[in-house]
């Protein structure tokens, strides 16, 4: 039976996540129901990564498997789709793969985006990143500094929501990068690994704004919470409307195709300015 790969750009400030849930809308619902809708079939979507409620992608790498009976190319199908998916949610390529191809493996790495404003912004965009009430307050060289202890290895107990002791805490950063956004008034963290636990981004994010606001804490605390892991933190939790998957790339395959379609708007406006702390700085994210 063909098997698709598909690319999948998406606000979801009003979607209780990626995966299915039972009598909550989520993305992966509304597309197989969408699906069901034009084609008349059933489909079961696999996503790399569980985004969690509000969570934002415009590079969602996902595949499902069906036999078809009328004969339709991949852009058509995209085209036919679309009509019956909501303005929040784009179809933006198909392509057939072979069968053994699972977007949860294979991954070599995962970029995230995380927009923080630093002034109120517009309502147009505010759904697209994080306007934090105390950000006057922050030290952003602080900040910086918080966010390169993150790269590399580490036991990222502390920074994430523990679902099952089965799985290992253990992840790798490659590298963190600050970039400035003039056009936004906001900074954007870019966030680069191969996976990465739920809450882990926003937890890593927060905690370092949270750290920084207070001239009593040391940033050290962060390495002490990566040495010492314990997820029972009262730091503050990034909110889930200033991160976006990005992008998606795996080994053996050329990357994915440009979107055809701007994403979310907050992730198609404004010029990086590159400020960085480069490398000094299936999961549910």
């Amino acid at each position: 039976m063909p098997h698709f790969k598909l690319l999948i750009a998406y606000d979801g400030t009003d979607f209780h996540g990626w995966q299915m849930q039972e009598g909550i809308v989520t993305i992966s619902s509304v597309l197989q129901n969408a699906f069901h809708d034009a084609f008349k079939k059933d489909i079961q979507i696999l996503g790399a990564s569980r985004t969690d409620a509000g969570v934002h992608a415009a590079g969602q790498v996902a595949s499902f498997t069906v036999d078809l009976d009328v004969n339709l190319d991949p852009t058509t199908w995209a085209l036919v789709w679309n009509r019956r998916l909501p303005p929040a949610i784009n179809v933006v390529n198909i392509e057939q793969v072979p069968i053994r191809f699972n977007p949860c493996l294979n991954v070599v790495e995962k970029i995230y985006h995380y927009n923080l404003f630093r002034t109120r912004p517009s309502p147009f965009l505010a759904r697209f990143g994080w306007w934090c009430k105390f950000i006057d307050y922050v030290d952003f060289d602080k900040f910086a500094k918080g966010l390169s202890f993150y790269v590399g290895e580490h036991d990222f107990r502390s920074f994430c929501k523990i679902e099952s002791e089965d799985i290992s805490s253990v992840r790798k950063i490659h590298a963190i990068n600050l970039e400035k956004i003039p056009s936004l008034n906001a900074v954007r963290i870019v966030v680069k690994g191969p996976s990465f636990l739920h809450f882990q981004i926003r937890r890593m994010i927060g905690y370092a704004l949270d750290i920084a606001r207070q001239p009593n804490i040391s940033i050290d605390f962060i390495q002490h919470m990566l040495k010492n892991p314990n997820p029972q933190q009262t730091l503050i939790k990034a909110e889930a409307s200033g991160l976006c998957l990005r992008k998606i790339i795996y080994h053996d395959t050329q990357p994915s195709p440009r979107l055809r379609r701007a994403g979310p708007v907050g992730y198609s406006l404004g010029e990086s300015n590159g400020v960085s702390s480069g490398k000094t700085g299936s999961e549910k994210i």
